[in-house]
């Protein structure tokens, strides 16, 4: 494989305890589509040589959901934190080279642009290890990145550990990682010491690891956060899939249609409407919907259909079987 190619690895195997589920994580919907699916939709535009998911809890059902997108599957049989979980893809990795470009399985608004953005940073500093990470108002609960005066990342202090000064840092690590794929990682990797409270290998300790090789460390500090929100809870869920239909919402109008009273419409973002067309208030406009120009839809639900131009359609359900992005 040719030095520079680019590897994406994703870390889909958690359990998701605050889900309260029986169902995986990046099989929990959000506009009708899965989270894993938001992410594998952002990541596309990089063409990676390949992209590995560790699956774990339930993970033949997230193996059989995307079976058919030339994904490959690792599976972490025990949930022993992040550091383990990317170290079972090192044989599907490990001899590669390029980057490995490491992503949480739970980022359904990741944006492309962000993440070029990233490997822009990183390979301009030509680093060995570049982290994304964002500010929080409230960043309970997070990792905060401590920066030395140079700018370059010292370390990751875990919330329960930090003292009051860090706690005060509202940078925080977003899970996002940008490696070179090479020995020095999976040596990092092997390295790591399961010594906190709950018994798990941590992926942001190889940062000490870098450290003692004199290999300094950058981050990325991304414009918003929003992008970079994981879902943790069926709370954050609900959340994450208010900011689709905003998006939704806004690339909708600045096409040129017209929605009424939009905050009764939900326009999935897998939908598309022309210019023209009006959404009246109570419309449901799913995915895999076309609505044509000039069409008006008042107080009616469409759902995987195609209308043409100048249509109207009042008080209906016009639905084409399961929804699916």
């Amino acid at each position: 494989m040719g030095e520079g190619e680019l590897s994406l690895l994703i870390l889909a195997a958690g359990k998701g305890k605050r889900m309260r589920s029986a169902q995986p994580k990046a099989l929990h919907e959000l506009c009708g589509r899965p989270i894993l699916e938001y992410i594998l939709e952002a990541v596309a535009p990089l063409e990676a040589a390949r992209t590995v998911v560790v699956i774990g809890h339930q993970g033949e059902r997230v193996r059989e959901r995307f079976a058919s997108r030339g994904l490959i599957f690792v599976e972490q049989k025990e949930q022993l934190g992040t550091g383990h979980a990317v170290l079972q893809a090192r044989s599907a990795l490990e001899d590669k080279g390029g980057e490995i470009l490491i992503l949480p399985g739970d980022l359904p608004l990741l944006q492309t642009e962000l993440l070029k953005r990233f490997l822009s940073f990183h390979r301009a500093h030509g680093g060995r290890l570049s982290l994304l990470t964002m500010e929080l108002g409230d960043p309970h609960g997070y990792g905060r990145i401590v920066r030395g005066h140079d700018g370059a990342v010292l370390r990751i202090v875990e919330d329960r550990d930090a003292s009051e000064a860090e706690r005060r840092i509202r940078e925080v690590n977003s899970g996002v990682y940008l490696v070179r794929n090479e020995e020095l990682f999976w040596e990092a990797l092997t390295e790591l010491e399961a010594t906190n409270a709950q018994g798990e290998y941590y992926l942001p300790d190889i940062i000490s690891f870098y450290h003692r090789r004199g290999e300094p460390i950058r981050a990325l500090l991304a414009r918003e956060s929003e992008p970079l929100l994981g879902i943790n809870s069926k709370a954050e869920l609900a959340q994450a899939e208010a900011i689709l239909r905003r998006r939704k919402l806004a690339e909708v109008l600045a096409a040129g249609a017209t929605v009424v009273a939009p905050e009764t419409v939900i326009i999935e973002p897998a939908a598309s409407v022309a210019r023209d067309a009006r959404i009246g208030p109570g419309s449901f406009i799913g995915g895999g919907s076309r609505i044509g120009e000039g069409t008006v839809i008042e107080n009616s639900r469409v759902v995987g259909f195609e209308v043409g131009a100048g249509c109207r359609i009042e008080w209906s359900i016009i639905s084409k079987g399961e929804r699916r992005g």
